[in-house]
């Protein structure tokens, strides 16, 4: 009977080996005839989900009729330090993802390359003069400010092990599986700098991130036979690749900046973004600064873009009625009035895009040079200005009030030595647009508010703000000559330009603006000190 059961035993072996060897030979093991499959695969084009969107911001130029835009790149690096220990995680020097896409707009804006020593070498050399060279009108600079790495990182598995021997079987099984995963987020910042001053252009930033995942797998199945242990093992390892990441960041960002150096609706060519408030301010604060007739010369620009029968005449003929009622309809314009801030955000912000858009912006540009040359005069002259004016301001009129509010100013003192730092105090008793101007003991006129750092005129009650405002890098410093320096503001239900401020040549008020606009003046003594002009610094002098 124990010679049976041994027998039986000796079987189980022989069979085990023999399903054992089969499975190695059937799948080719032989350290004889090793051999590995190489997949090869041909170049292609790099695409990103922006790729398009850099092209149609040039077309967005175009359309707008922004004019050439010539843009240099300093060299763009990972400011935080982490590529190096990192083995490069991300990429150290992303200054030819920046060119690139510079390069890539076309629809007048130009890429300048940054490279002095390849500008003198060929000036010395003379293959190339300096008087040659187009100048750039901005300049971009940035780079990668954080890389946040396993933000989040989350780690399953599970494992199944059994033993077949009380079947008389001398087998046991194990499987592990293994799941990882983890997420980083890489930052990136650019701004613009003026190329004539090197100064920051004030609100012309982008500060964009961009969260990577990475995924791990791990299966382990083994078996053991009488003390001999074989196993499979697989690895799968997914990552979102960072640098592709970084190349997204760079063409997002790009568009931002220039779109909002433009003045151009860029949200309109990226996924899921919404109107820039910077944008949409600065096309509020064009609108009121036009005369009635070149509002009207504007609107006539936008309503020929979308294909409408009209001329730019700076007049409300027939045909723009038309077309002003027909827009007004097709985008739920609810203005009543023929010219409006509704209506010309809405022109602004739907502009077709397409090829005859393009086309037309260059028919319009003959028709925007013969209103300039030969129409605008007239078209001022016709006008009724007072009357016209007040029927586009009245939506915004009714909104706040039928009478004017008081405008208070006032200085941190009353007298300042040249070179000495100031600050100018002001605020108002209801919501009404102002302007203030500076006027020394020459005679000489400045304009003190609005300025570059706080360009939105139309001042709320409630608050008193401050020139220059709080935060802000730059002091406002009080220059020669020694006298009596004068502030005078005013504040009107509309919009106060340079040319309508009501200030005689004597730098006193005019009389018969009274009832137009309320007035306040300060004054303050400039005693004898440094040399330095009143203006607006950078960096606080």
């Amino acid at each position: 009977m124990n010679h049976k059961k041994c027998s039986l035993r000796n079987w189980h072996r022989v069979l085990i080996t023999l399903v054992t060897f089969h499975l190695f030979t059937a799948c080719g093991v032989n350290p004889q005839n090793v051999d590995v499959d190489l997949n090869t695969t041909l170049p292609e084009v790099k695409v990103t989900v922006f790729n398009q969107a850099v092209r149609q911001l040039g077309k967005l130029n175009i359309i707008y009729g922004r004019g050439p835009l010539h843009v240099m790149s300093k060299p763009v690096f990972d400011r935080t330090g982490t590529s190096l220990p990192t083995k490069g995680e991300i990429p150290q020097d992303i200054s030819e993802m920046v060119k690139s896409t510079l390069n890539g707009f076309g629809g007048e804006i130009f890429y300048i390359p940054y490279d002095p020593e390849f500008m003198l070498n060929t000036a010395q050399t003379g293959y190339s003069t300096w008087g040659d060279k187009i100048l750039p009108n901005v300049i971009l600079v940035g780079g990668i400010t954080e890389f946040d790495r396993g933000l989040v990182t989350k780690e399953e598995g599970f494992d199944i092990s059994g033993a077949a021997e009380e079947l008389g079987i001398p087998m046991g099984l194990e499987f592990n599986d293994t799941r990882k995963s983890s997420l980083a987020r890489v930052t990136l910042d650019f701004n613009l700098l003026d190329f004539e001053t090197f100064t920051g252009v004030p609100f012309i930033q982008a500060v964009n991130s961009i969260s990577v995942h990475k995924g791990l797998g791990v299966d382990i199945l083994g078996f053991t036979v009488y003390g001999q242990t074989l196993g499979l093992r697989g690895n799968m390892k997914k990552v979102q690749g960072r640098h592709a990441a970084v190349r997204l960041l760079v063409q997002l960002s790009i568009i931002q900046v220039l779109g909002k150096y433009q003045n151009l609706p860029y949200w309109r060519i990226l996924p899921n973004s919404e109107p820039d408030s910077v944008v949409m301010d600065a096309i509020r604060e064009q609108f009121y600064s036009l005369e009635p007739a070149d509002r009207i010369a504007k609107i006539q620009e936008f309503l020929y873009l979308y294909n409408k029968d009209v001329d730019v005449s700076g007049r409300l003929d027939t045909k723009t009625q038309n077309a002003i009622n027909a827009i007004k309809t097709e985008y739920s314009v609810q203005s009543k009035q023929p010219v409006s801030e509704e209506l010309y955000l809405a022109l602004f912000e739907n502009m077709p895009l397409d090829i005859k858009a393009q086309v037309r912006r260059k028919q319009v540009n003959a028709m925007i040079t013969n209103y300039q040359n030969n129409l605008r005069t007239l078209a001022l002259s016709e006008v009724p200005v007072g009357s016209l004016q007040m029927n586009i301001e009245k939506p915004i009129v009714k909104e706040l009030a039928q009478t004017l509010g008081e405008v208070k100013v006032w200085t941190s003192k009353q007298a300042f030595k040249i070179g000495e730092p100031m600050e100018i105090f002001f605020e108002v008793t209801q919501p009404m647009f102002v302007r203030i101007v500076t006027i020394n003991s020459a005679g000489k006129m400045a304009t003190l508010f609005p300025n570059p750092y706080q360009n939105d005129n139309f001042v709320q009650p409630g608050k008193t703000l401050r020139i220059p405002p709080i935060g802000s890098p730059v002091n406002l410093t009080v220059g020669a000559p020694v006298g009596v320096d004068k502030i005078r503001a005013a504040a009107s239900l509309t919009p106060v330009s340079a040319d309508t401020f009501p200030l005689g040549d004597d730098g006193e008020f005019i009389a018969s603006a009274t009832q137009e606009f309320s007035t306040t003046s300060a004054e303050f003594k400039v005693l004898a000190g440094s040399s330095n002009q009143a203006a607006l610094n950078e960096g606080g002098q």
